[in-house]
């Protein structure tokens, strides 16, 4: 008796592992979509520091689909928006030469 249960049972989820992956895959894509819908608006708006913020996000949803490509792509992008960021808030870097007060 339990030898049937077993197949049957084998049977109905051999399929199991790719419905997951399937799923997974959704959820990577509508990240994907979802972090790319962000900075396009924040592009749109003009927002510099917020295209900075939303690049980031974008990298780590592609990294997080295991897309290294994109990811290092929308890495680079970020560095280059948070650059722009820095230089349109006038905001001045740390210095290795600048020492804090006691």
């Amino acid at each position: 008796m339990k030898v049937p249960v077993v197949i049957t049972f084998a049977f109905a989820c051999a399929g199991c592992g790719q419905v997951v992956e399937g799923q997974a895959r959704q959820v990577s894509d509508l990240q994907v979509r979802e972090a790319t819908r962000g900075y396009e608006a924040a592009r749109n708006r003009g927002d510099p520091l917020d295209m900075c913020v939303k690049a980031k996000l974008v990298a780590i949803a592609y990294g997080d689909a295991k897309d290294a490509t994109n990811a290092s792509a929308w890495k680079a992008k970020e560095a280059q928006d948070c650059k722009a960021a820095i230089d349109a808030l006038h905001v001045v870097g740390p210095s290795a030469d600048r020492t804090m007060p006691p």
